[in-house]
């Protein structure tokens, strides 16, 4: 396993037909300071139960200005809520987020109950079963298209526009902390110098993560965005 301040993420970029690459390096520091400082930062009991840890990131910029800015992003949403104050926001807008999503997992939910009392008629449950899986699947669909990515050539596109056609996109890509942090740095105008990742809290069950380990972006989900999201960094 390559030292920590040897990693260095790196992406395809199919627009382009270019690697880009960020280093670790210049995040260390920060990326130790946020884990010596947690228990300041969040509630971080939530991570030690059962929803288990988490990956947090930190990514190092340079403003417009000539001043150096450290922008922090946590995986997902913390504890049910996808916006907290001093950590970037998700690549959509959680208003819409609410309003497409709210009512349609009510009735997943409701059509999940229905099946539920309808185990003697096994015709009509198989059909519930059906339905709900059809909206979960044009649900998911749908969110999909609220994501936008944003790159530091100014260019812009959605997650559909960075999966070969035909290919699902995983459930959560575009809600990891490399995503968010260079979609944040990319409408402002900073310049990344350094991304670091590391993992918080209760071991995952499948034991691939550890507490206060570093890790790169994983390859399912970030890997078809990264190079998109990386574009036009080295030409700043």
């Amino acid at each position: 396993m390559p030292r920590s301040q040897d990693i260095v993420q790196k992406a395809f970029c199919s627009k382009c037909n270019c690697n880009h690459s960020l280093p670790h390096a210049p995040a260390l520091e920060a990326a130790k300071d946020l884990m010596a400082h947690m228990d300041q930062k969040l509630a971080t009991d939530y991570l030690y139960g059962e929803a288990r840890g988490k990956m947090f990131g930190v990514l190092i910029c340079r403003n417009p200005e000539g001043k150096i800015e450290t922008l922090n992003a946590f995986s997902g949403q913390y504890n049910g809520q996808w916006v907290l104050e001093g950590w970037v926001p998700p690549l959509f807008d959680v208003q819409d987020f609410n309003r497409l999503n709210d009512p349609v997992e009510k009735q997943i939910k409701n059509l999940g109950r229905e099946a539920e009392e309808k185990t003697a008629d096994q015709s009509s449950r198989k059909n519930i079963l059906l339905k709900r899986k059809q909206l979960s699947q044009q649900l998911m669909k749908d969110i999909h298209a609220l994501y936008r990515l944003h790159n530091f050539k100014g260019e812009q596109c959605s997650l559909l526009d960075q999966f070969p056609h035909g290919k699902g996109i995983p459930t959560g890509t575009g809600d990891c902390c490399a995503p968010k942090l260079l979609n944040y740095a990319a409408i402002h105008k900073l310049q990344p110098l350094g991304l670091a990742e590391f993992y918080w809290g209760k071991t995952n069950r499948s034991s691939t993560r550890h507490e206060g380990q570093f890790y790169l972006a994983c390859e399912d989900k970030c890997g078809p965005i990264l190079g998109f999201l990386l574009c036009g960094l080295a030409k700043q």
